[in-house]
């Protein structure tokens, strides 16, 4: 026990231990080193009892320890493994930011690069910006004039429509007349030939129609293509060529057809009584000729499509 005791390490006394060591340390001291005193003076059992007790106490105390050193181990291996961990992630990490690092480095460069020639292309604008008001101002006067132009056009064509409806109206208002009046209207024919039809020529039967139809020849003038009933249209004919008068043959062939029906009502009289009969008794008004107050039979034809 006491080679036990002196292999165990030095530890500190306890308050309990104190009174049983100077007893001890007294009784040695007094006796002279003599061992047969000593075991006079001293209990062995009770020693003993204090040294396993003591012992006992190291035991727990060794178990705390290993107990600690083995928690310590182990919560050391779960922070180096934790560590460890944290050196991947953070290597892990590094790779990462490098990679982004470049990315970013890249981008920059193409970001500066766009930047650049978004600059260039500003100095470009403002070098071109400098020219712009005189171009607008030269634009706008352009734009002006167009505009001017085309208001004088539009002016210019409505007044021609106008003119235009104006003498469509008169020549409505003309063949009206001359259809009121005298009883003429006008046909185009199949062969394009101009057919004109008289009415109110006979007093016995007012809607009697009387008709000639004149075409123009290719070579300049006209011709008589039909004539119902027939009238000597020689004479009639070579004056309207000569003098490319169309309304005074028109005026001719219906005076024409009243000397014929005069000559049937008075089969008598001479040739030269019928036609001046004729005449006098089919003489219109002045105001269905005249060049000023209605449009010519020729004007007509030339702008209507008769019907």
């Amino acid at each position: 026990a006491a080679a036990s005791a002196a292999s165990l390490p030095a530890r500190r006394t306890t308050p309990r231990e104190r009174p049983a060591r100077a007893a001890m340390s007294a009784a040695v001291a007094h006796a002279g080193g003599s061992s047969e005193d000593l075991s006079t003076l001293v209990d062995l059992d009770a020693l003993q009892g204090e040294l396993d007790g003591a012992l006992g106490q190291v035991d727990m105390w060794v178990a705390r320890r290993e107990l600690s050193i083995k928690e310590a181990v182990l919560e050391h291996k779960d922070t180096m493994v934790a560590a460890e961990e944290l050196k991947v992630e953070l290597r892990e990490k590094e790779e990462t930011s490098v990679v982004a690092s470049r990315e970013l480095r890249r981008r920059r460069a193409g970001e500066q690069a766009d930047l650049d020639g978004l600059r260039e292309e500003a100095t470009q604008l403002r070098e071109l910006g400098k020219g712009l008001p005189e171009e607008l101002q030269t634009s706008r006067e352009h734009v002006h004039f167009e505009r001017t132009e085309l208001e004088r056009e539009t002016a210019a064509l409505a007044g021609d429509e106008m003119v235009k409806a104006q003498v469509l109206q008169a020549h409505h208002s003309a063949v009206d007349l001359y259809r009121r009046r005298l009883g003429l209207r006008f046909e185009i024919g199949e062969d394009q030939e101009f057919r004109f039809f008289f009415r109110l020529v006979d007093p016995a039967d007012h809607e009697r129609e009387f008709m000639v139809a004149v075409r123009v020849k290719d070579e300049g003038g006209y011709e008589v293509v039909d004539c119902a009933p027939e009238v000597e249209v020689a004479a009639l004919l070579e004056a309207c060529n000569r003098t490319d008068n169309l309304s005074g043959f028109v005026r001719g062939f219906r005076m024409a057809f009243r000397s014929l029906v005069a000559a049937e009502e008075m089969p008598g009289l001479t040739s030269h009584a019928v036609a001046a009969n004729g005449a006098a008794d089919v003489a219109p008004p002045a105001d269905v000729y005249s060049t000023t107050s209605v449009a010519s039979i020729g004007d007509m034809l030339e702008m209507l499509p008769l019907q």
